[in-house]
This record gives C-alpha cells, structure tokens and sequence, in this order.
C-alpha cells in the first residue's frame, strides 16, 4: 500500500497534465463564479493531491488542504510557498474532517469524490463543515450511461483503476450522490476526449 501511494504521488502530475489542460478555463470560470457568490474566507480541499488548483485561488485565503496521501504533501507544501498561501495541513480522510461544523466558506473536491472509499460519507461530512450559503466546488470523471458500451467499459476497468489509480472508481454516478445531499445543485455534464473516464460533470452545489 505505501509502494502503491508512493508511486501514485509521483507519477499523478504527470500523468494528469492533459487533463487539466482540457478542463482549465472550465475550473476558472467555476473558481471566479464561486468566489464571487460565495466571497469565501476559509477555504477547505479534500485530496488536493500535488496542489494543482492552488492556482485558482486568490492570495489571501486561508486554505486547508485534507490530503491523506502523505507523498503528495512535500509538493503541496511547495506550491502553496511559491503562490504565497498560508496553508494547513490537516490529517485523515473526507469521511471524517477534522473541523467543526459551519466552520469553512467553500470546499473544494476535484477528481476525488471517484477515490474514496465512502463518497456519501464524504458528502455527508462536506456538508457539515459548510457554513449556510457555503459552497461545494466539484469537477469530476463520472459513470457513462447504463447499458452503455462505455458503461461496460468502465465496469470492467474498475478494479484495475482501483488497484493502480490510489482507488479510483471510474463507474461512479457521482452527480446523483451530491444531488442526494445538497437541495441545490448548479451543475455542468460534459465529455473530454479520455478513454474510459471520457463523461464529466462540474459544478457548484450550495448549502441553504
């Protein structure tokens, strides 16, 4: 297992480069309208991984990061220093944050909610750690439609992206969970050109 995070934690920068060149100006767009509505002081990400979204965020918020891959944090720590962030280390998992409730402005969670073991669990606390009029940023790689020939794919690829991806489900309908949680839920579905993980979906969803 620590091979296995070690391994994941040095190839992932790389390995999603294209990726978040597809998906950069739709990030930005989602970043501004949330900073705009949301006006956020106390930032929160869940599995923030090598920090790639720290460069959406403005100088000035106080961010904390819940990344329980402790390889991945040296380089945290490093782009948090050159972007001049004060950031907070926090230990364990989304599906136990280690806050209070209503303690943060927005959580942050992009390409996570696919890893984790319990992604309902980790809603279930995303939630509880938003303030009202709070918000959950999500961009995420999500399951194709059933009966698919994309959904067999996806199905039949689980296990091998689990093993080698540090978890990752590429058959999950996550939409429908963070629509389950938050009553409301602005959110995008789009498709980028990826083998198997090709359907997405982005959004803001608000506590109310």
């Amino acid at each position: 297992m620590v091979i296995r995070k070690r391994l994941f934690a040095r190839l992932y920068p790389g390995l999603s480069a294209r990726h978040e060149a597809l998906v950069a100006e739709r990030k930005r767009a989602l970043f501004r309208r949330a900073f705009a509505e949301v006006r956020p002081r106390r930032v929160l990400e869940i599995g923030p991984g090598p920090g790639t979204n720290l460069a959406y965020l403005p100088p000035g918020v106080a961010y904390l990061a819940l990344e329980p891959n402790p390889f991945f944090h040296p380089r945290l720590r490093e782009e948090a220093r050159k972007r001049g962030l004060a950031l907070t280390l926090l230990p364990g998992r989304a599906e136990a944050i280690p806050l209070p409730g209503e303690s943060v402005d927005l959580v942050v969670g992009t390409l996570v909610l696919c890893s984790v073991a319990d992604p309902e669990k980790a809603l279930e606390e995303v939630y509880r750690v938003l303030r009202p009029g709070g918000a959950y940023l999500f961009l995420e790689h999500v399951a194709a439609p059933k009966r698919t020939p994309l959904r067999f794919l996806q199905e039949a690829a689980t296990p091998l992206f689990t093993f080698f991806g540090d978890g990752c489900h590429p058959n999950r309908e996550t939409l429908a969970l963070i629509r389950a949680r938050f009553s409301r839920v602005e959110a995008e579905a789009f498709a980028l050109p990826l083998p198997v993980v090709a359907p997405h979906v982005a959004g803001l969803a608000f506590k109310e």
